[in-house]
């Protein structure tokens, strides 16, 4: 089976790719890596692609990036040359020190529209998308990741220690790390502190001796060391408590928002996005909605609206369930 997959993907015959005139050779997946590579390898053959830096470097050195403001343009995204559009020609502007929410049903492309800033799947050509004006497939996929923060849905930990699940690099000092977990919960850094032995506290695998919530706060301490001008969330607390959501946004408003940075929140409780500066609304990868909460709901039969009652609804039928009980024997 494993030797049929092989084949399967390093030996694919030509095929029909909706959207696209010519037919396409599929090619082994994957990632364009160095700089300028992307810009090179993803626009039509006939065009011309954007000049690319020689080097990182410079940019680098200038403290890129600067502000925070994130452009995305005209931007589609299929997975594979053979499978439809799942973002179809998205234009949304992220200023700095702002807040953007993406919303939509399951399945309207919210977390694809998210692989594209991280180029987990590059764009179509014609598209861009840009922070602080530069194209982020101008430079290389290290730099660019290294300048975004990301809290996932599922919170990742790994086998070792407190310190090492905050920085595996092993750039950031003690005293950075206390910081940023005590920004994060202070209930949290204390408990490691009681327990004795502080940041070398070990962590089994996948964090299994901590709960859902801890984990969560931790993957949330990890973002706030690395200080970056970007924080991307993907359904972050959609796991956790309602109390544990509104610790998290709280550290969120004061340790990024106040401070310049931008947020890109995909979100699964509607409450948590509501009093975001703007947000956006998908439906098939398309953007149906975009504006401040406030105007978006004063539409009439809109998105935004038709969500909120939604879920508005679904909150009282779990309100008036009766509770259950349960013997056991």
């Amino acid at each position: 089976m494993s030797v049929m997959r092989i084949a399967e993907l390093t030996d694919l015959d030509s095929m029909q790719a909706e959207g696209v005139k010519e037919s396409v050779t599929a090619k082994m997946p994957r990632e364009y890596s160095g700089v300028g590579e992307a810009l090179q390898n993803t626009f039509p053959v006939n065009s011309t692609a954007p000049l690319a830096p020689a080097s990182d470097s410079a940019l680098q050195q200038s403290g890129w990036p600067w502000k925070g403001h994130v452009d995305f343009n005209g931007v589609s995204m299929r997975y594979n040359p053979s499978s439809p559009l799942v973002v179809k020609n998205v234009s949304i502007t992220v200023p700095s020190g702002s807040t953007l929410g993406i919303v939509g049903r399951t399945g309207s492309g919210k977390s694809s529209l998210l692989l594209t800033l991280f180029r987990l799947v590059e764009i179509e050509g014609e598209g861009s998308i840009t922070i602080d004006g530069v194209d982020i497939r101008s430079i290389s996929m290290r730099m660019l990741r290294n300048s975004l923060s990301i809290i996932p849905q599922s919170p990742v930990l790994f086998a070792g220690t407190v310190m090492y699940n905050l920085d595996a690099t092993g750039k950031a000092s003690e005293d950075d790390a206390w910081e940023a977990l005590e920004a994060a919960s202070p209930e949290l850094a204390q408990q490691f502190r009681d327990g004795g032995t502080g940041l070398n506290t070990l962590i089994s695998e996948g964090g299994e001796n901590l709960s859902v919530g801890q984990r969560q706060l931790i993957c949330l301490a990890r973002a706030l060391l690395e200080k970056s001008k970007i924080l991307v969330l993907d359904e972050a607390t959609s796991s956790v408590d309602t109390i544990t959501d509104a610790q998290v946004q709280q550290t969120i408003r004061k340790e990024f928002v106040d401070k310049g940075a931008s947020v890109i929140t995909v979100a699964h409780r509607l409450d948590t996005v509501l009093a975001y500066d703007k947000i956006a609304v998908l439906d098939a990868g398309s953007l149906v909605e975009y504006g401040s909460p406030d105007d978006l709901l004063k539409i009439s039969n809109g998105f935004l609206r038709s969500l909120v009652d939604a879920d508005q609804k679904n909150k009282q039928k779990g309100a008036k369930r009766p509770a259950q009980s349960f013997a056991i024997s």
